[in-house]
């Protein structure tokens, strides 16, 4: 069952590499988003690490 398993994956693997290389652009604007959110993420908890130091 393995065998089956690795090929569903390998499928998989093969349909999102093709999708990729057809909407580059879009692959490339969600980058920019995740990456947008992750720097505004790690901001806020700059920030709250900031703040409950302060209060210790």
């Amino acid at each position: 069952m393995g065998t089956l398993q690795d090929r569903g994956s390998e499928l998989r693997r093969e349909y999102m590499r093709n999708w990729r290389a057809k909407n580059r652009d879009r692959v490339r604007e969600y980058n920019a988003r995740y990456w947008a959110k992750r720097a505004e993420r790690e901001a806020q908890n700059a920030h709250q690490k900031e703040g409950g130091e302060e209060n210790e």
